[in-house]
């Protein structure tokens, strides 16, 4: 399970690990997240499998300007290299002005479809960025 976590001497939300044999009794894993910039949020992690890769899509908070998407790479799900390129999700358009946040990812019939939190000038709404022009 991966979880978000800000602890009583930090100042900031990283993302961390926790492990279960039953489901119900859980255990803190390692001594360190598994994302974390010192700074702002890292968040709301979804994990999916392409391949032989973990892909986590999280967001990213405040440790630049805006809310915004990225993801890391794991194959073993402990050990993650982060996204250093361009955000997946960035604001761009007046209804995720403020912030584009809160990933939901899902590939169906070969398109990828990209659920997130926006924040814009009428308020929060669910935005859809998707991997193919879905306009005719």
């Amino acid at each position: 399970m991966y979880y978000n976590a800000k602890g009583d001497t930090a100042d900031y939300e990283s993302i961390a690990m926790a492990v279960s044999d039953d489901m119900q009794n859980w255990k803190r894993y390692g001594e360190n997240p598994v994302i974390t910039k010192g700074a702002g949020i890292s968040g709301d992690a979804q994990i999916a499998k392409i391949g032989e890769i973990y892909v986590m899509f999280y967001f990213g908070a405040f440790w630049k300007p805006g809310a915004f998407e990225r993801f890391a790479c794991s194959y073993d799900l402990i050990h993650w290299t982060d996204w250093e390129g361009e955000d997946l999700v960035a604001s761009s358009e007046p209804y995720d002005k403020q912030y584009a946040h809160k990933p939901w990812v899902i590939k169906w019939k070969g398109v990828v479809y990209h659920f997130y939190n926006a924040v814009g000038e009428k308020g929060r709404v669910i935005a859809l960025a998707t991997s193919e022009d879905l306009t005719d």
